[in-house]
């Protein structure tokens, strides 16, 4: 009872209403089976808490003192508890997934399968199992779409009070969410020619029927980031790209359902798809994806005769702030050529849907070692199964050799990762987030942590070099040596282990050499122009910036990892490559509910899969800078609480509140505040809403950045740089010379 601590800020009030909500209930459940007179205090405690729990944090008082009920101090010790569930599947993939086995279930009992030795795996998915499937759960999709109501539409609520189609529209997809055609193949894939390698059903088929096939064609060359020899995969085209990822799992077509409520159709809207495994330099060298973007919004502008508003999806954010620098810069520099007022002319205004502006945490894992939350969460046999079935190391390969990850490896440097500042605990401040206790005070928070005993993590030098016989690989083991006597890195000293050891391929590899990752400004080139903390938005005072995006779900933020010796343990084959390829995996061992620590993942405010320093701080603090925004363009950041709500006729995903990082294409209010900027129809409701700590965040970062040191700033890290190339240079030396001996 006295340990109960009410913050007087109305922000934190979500965090109160949980807890009336969870003490409520418990109070309540604990009273059904009492007497008859303490049910009528039931009655009364309900009532008051029902009727109180909008109000700000004085509704513990109740209005009549006469009446009074000390509802606090009512409760019985027993009967409060503010800790945090261990983290758990959420409950819609385990019903996604049981609802896939039925329909597979389903499938199996009707198809026919042939009853003679011998039968051919590919041939009876193909001609049996996948027909039923697909047939089933086009019936259900369908079934899905008619149902769905009024409520969840709210274009047609604001097309019955007067909006109508004004501004056309350009809309960016993000990662992984359109779809993936097969234009040239290997002869495994020569049946799948002009079918979906990636968003459809069929994605699935390929995949467990022909894993190594499907793999290949999905990867891209690592050295050159383009098409490997002899295959061409190329992105889907139209609104069919995107608006469902799969059959019955919607990504676009909530909005456009709702756009075209109010007018819009294919004449006034476009949706832009492009291959988004791509490093951003080469959709335009390879595609012309840029040049055929500037040129559709000139066409859109020139037949309107208003201004364009893009609204993009996650990675499409980014995608879109390069090609603002591409189209203001000349053709000299590796631009469009479209002049420094080329965006002030022709978009209104850029609707951001959950961006990861400053990049995604778990983009450096799966760089890494072909890892995330998601991985680590499948122990135990399902976890075994998944390693034999596509094993960390071909994750790894896979994933890497996509350059749109390495754009989105995490941006802005220790100043603004290593300080800290959205780091929670669990003390009991019900759920107001607070800097952890254990952060340091110097700019160090790490980003990954070693789980090793400190003679592990440091290694047996010579030992780790001898079980490594290519002598190609020498310099790489000096690096790998270098930085596993660091049992805590930081982003920056992260980022600089992934520029060097380029995942066992070293400095060639396309990642390091389309993106800068040394967060230091010097020169600005296109390596940089995807980096909001470098490069400066363009001078469009007219443009407006809406930063939309979810809040209150636990997203990855850090990690733990330890020496990769299992495959040495279990293959001794594989062992040698992995010392090289796949040094460090992931510690799923790790946990620490105070902490926020759970299957070696530090956990933070997000979306799930953006945390809220990346999709919320440029948008509160970094725009308001005028290094980065020159001209002044108006940001303006709506935040999203995120409330999970099962729907039978969607059982698949979150609600028409939920805030999650592709559920919020589906959220109601996001779809309403974008219908009202596209139409121009009461525009100005559409204003800043913040219910998270962002400000908070932004304030912390603020003073601390103000009280490092200049010498700190700038001059430790280029002697730090150069002490480390020397002790790398030292340790390759050693490992050279007991080669040679």
């Amino acid at each position: 009872k006295d340990d109960i601590i009410i913050p007087n800020h109305s922000s934190k009030f979500y965090y109160l209403q949980q807890a009336a909500h969870t003490i409520r209930l418990k109070k309540l459940t604990k009273m059904q089976s009492s007497t008859a007179h303490e049910s009528s205090t039931t009655e009364t405690v309900s009532w008051r808490w029902k009727n109180k729990v909008m109000q700000p944090p004085e509704f513990i008082e109740t209005e009549n003192s006469a009446n009074s009920v000390p509802l606090l101090t009512d409760l019985d010790s027993d009967d409060i508890s503010f800790s945090r569930r261990p983290y758990r599947t959420p409950r819609r993939i385990w019903l996604a997934f049981v609802f896939w086995v039925i329909l597979l279930a389903i499938s199996l009992s009707r198809a026919k399968v042939p009853k003679r030795n011998g039968i051919n795996l590919d041939k009876l998915f193909n001609s049996t199992i996948f027909p039923h499937f697909e047939s089933h759960l086009t019936r259900i999709h369908e079934s899905i779409r008619s149902q769905t109501s009024e409520r969840l539409l709210p274009g047609e609520t604001l097309a019955k009070e007067g909006a109508r189609a004004h501004f056309p529209i350009i809309m960016i997809p993000g990662f992984v969410t359109s779809g993936l055609e097969l234009w040239e193949g290997q002869e495994c894939a020569k049946k799948y020619f002009r079918q979906r390698l990636w968003g459809a059903l069929g994605t699935a088929r390929s995949f467990f029927t022909e894993t190594e096939c499907w793999r290949q064609h999905l990867a891209l060359d690592p050295i050159s980031g383009m098409d490997p020899p002899n295959i061409r995969v190329r992105a889907a085209q139209g609104f069919e790209a995107a608006d469902y990822f799969m059959t019955g799992y919607w990504v676009w077509d909530k909005i456009i359902k709702n756009l075209a409520a109010v007018g819009y159709d294919g004449s006034n809207m476009s949706l832009e798809p492009y291959d988004w495994r791509l490093a951003f330099p080469l959709l335009e060298k390879r595609d012309g994806y840029f040049t055929k973007l500037m040129h559709k919004i000139e066409a859109m502008h020139k037949t309107s005769g208003r201004k364009v508003v893009i609204v993009a999806h996650s990675m499409g954010t980014p995608l879109v702030t390069y090609f603002f620098a591409w189209v203001t810069s000349s053709e000299r520099n590796g631009g469009g050529g479209g002049g420094s007022d080329w965006v002030d002319k022709h978009v209104h205004a850029l609707t951001n849907i959950a961006g990861p502006l400053l990049g995604v945490p778990k983009s450096i894992t799966s760089i890494m070692s072909g890892e995330m939350k998601d991985t680590n969460v499948l122990m135990g046999t399902f976890g075994s199964m998944l390693e034999q079935f596509f094993g960390r190391r071909h994750r790894k390969d896979l994933w890497s050799s996509w350059g749109s990850l390495w754009a989105m490896l995490p941006k802005g440097g220790d100043e603004i990762w290593g300080t800290g500042a959205d780091i929670c605990n669990n003390a009991h401040t019900q759920g107001e987030c607070l800097r952890n206790s254990k952060v340091p005070s110097s700019l160090a928070f790490p980003f990954l942590s070693f789980t090793d005993n400190s003679s592990d993590a440091r290694g047996d030098d010579e030992d780790f070099s001898s079980k490594t016989d290519e002598r190609k690989n020498t310099v790489l083991e000096g690096v790998i040596i270098a930085y596993s006597r660091k049992t805590k890195w930081t982003v920056e000293e992260t980022l600089s282990f992934l520029n060097k050891w380029g995942t066992g391929i070293g400095e060639e590899h396309s990642g390091t050499k389309y993106h800068a990752l040394d967060h230091r400004i010097r020169n600005l080139s296109s390596r940089d122009w995807n980096d909001p903390t470098k490069t400066p938005l363009p001078k469009a005072p007219n443009m407006k910036i809406y930063c939309m995006y979810g809040v209150g779900i636990e997203t990855e933020r850090a990690f733990f990892y330890k020496r990769n010796v299992e495959d040495c343990d279990t293959d001794k084959s594989e062992c040698t490559a992995s010392r090289v390829h796949l040094p460090f995996i992931m510690d799923g061992s790790v946990e620490d509910h105070e902490e926020n620590i759970k299957y070696g993942v530090r956990f933070v405010d997000g979306d799930g899969s953006v945390p809220l320093i990346s999709l919320g701080y440029m948008c509160v603090d970094g725009w308001k800078q005028g290094r980065l925004n020159p001209s002044g363009v108006d940001v303006i950041a709506r935040e999203y609480q995120h409330q999970h709500e099962f729907l039978v006729d969607d059982p698949m995903r979150g609600g028409p509140k939920s805030a999650e990082h592709v559920d919020i294409m589906g959220n109601i209010d996001v779809s309403q505040d974008i219908i009202r900027i596209v139409t121009n129809f009461d525009s100005s409701k559409v204003d800043t809403n913040l219910i998270s700590d962002i400000e908070g965040i932004a304030s912390r970062i603020r003073m601390h950045s103000s009280r490092t040191p200049w010498l700190q700033k700038r001059i430790f890290p280029v002697a730090k740089s150069i002490i480390q190339k020397f002790s790398e240079t030292t340790t390759t030396t050693s490992v050279c010379s007991s080669h040679i001996s």
